[in-house]
């Protein structure tokens, strides 16, 4: 028998951390527990083993929808397809992600993936508010020193402020009451990300087909990136943005490797199979932040 590499060992120890840390809300048989906040509140309830995390608005009591779920018994399972679809940037280019920027943490079901798969990545972010990153330790499992780059501020802010090239950068950015974050949206917020990423780095960008600024907001994106790529799925676009060109080849055979070494436990080529070259849409002017 082959001996066990280092990183197999750390992703064995890793993954039985999680699930100690997930034991005593495994072992509960109802959750509901309600956290509220100054900007929003945070409703966390139970089903059979799957754990789920809502915000809502402090004044109509509105919730939004799944803001970040787990599956109890397999955290490392991503129950959500636009989630799952964002994990293709972790083999967007051909070595390995070093630093991550995610906008929108939510319960940190990404971050902790990445964590686990890529040992000594290292993974920034920021969520407006500190309810909602206190509940992705207590309930979704992450260990405290995953949230030592996470900052409580508004994103856009908060990436300005940091002076590092990330290889990757999430946006998943949405209120209480569902409704994407239109000032992270702009071409001037896209320029900031361009200025914030490597040359080869992917920015991949979570948006809604009910927005009624949707395709301004993918305009957007395509006047800040030569190459845009879209997943598209039940009113769901995950937009892929990069300045440098993809090889959709290459791309799939890392993912296929990235699948078949990391026992994925969903069909992660399906997700690359759906995704098309996004293409500019003469007739839409892109969102700046005049018009906000």
């Amino acid at each position: 028998m082959p001996a066990l590499n280092q990183h197999t060992i750390w992703k064995a120890q890793n993954l039985a951390a999680i699930h100690e840390r997930l034991e005593l809300l495994r072992a509960t048989n109802e959750l509901e527990q309600v956290i509220p906040g100054a900007l929003q509140g945070v409703f966390i309830r139970k089903i059979e083993q799957t754990l789920e995390m809502y915000c809502y608005d402090n004044y109509t009591q509105q919730l939004s929808s799944i803001m970040s779920r787990i599956n109890l018994d397999k955290p490392l399972h991503l129950l959500g397809d636009y989630t799952q679809t964002m994990l293709l940037s972790a083999v967007w280019q051909e070595e390995p992600p070093t630093n991550i920027y995610m906008a929108g943490f939510g319960g940190g079901r990404l971050a902790m993936l990445f964590n686990h798969y890529f040992e000594d990545v290292r993974v920034d972010g920021s969520d407006i508010d500190s309810n909602v990153i206190a509940a992705s330790q207590v309930y979704f499992g992450l260990d405290k020193n995953l949230l030592n780059g996470i900052a409580v501020a508004d994103s856009r802010k908060d990436l300005h402020a940091r002076e590092i090239e990330y290889d990757i950068i999430l946006l998943d950015v949405f209120t209480g009451g569902g409704e994407h974050v239109s000032h992270l949206a702009t071409v001037e917020f896209f320029d900031l990300c361009k200025a914030r990423m490597t040359p080869k780095a992917v920015m991949v960008a979570n948006l809604i087909s009910m927005d009624p600024l949707m395709k301004q907001k993918i305009v957007a994106i395509q006047s800040a990136f030569q190459h845009c790529h879209v997943w598209e799925f039940n009113g769901a676009h995950v937009i892929f943005a990069s300045n440098s060109p993809l090889n959709n080849e290459d791309f799939q055979n890392r993912v296929a490797k990235f699948q078949r070494d990391e026992s994925l436990s969903f069909d992660l080529m399906e997700k690359a199979q759906m995704l098309k070259p996004q293409k500019y849409e003469d007739e839409v002017r892109p969102l700046l932040d005049d018009n906000l």
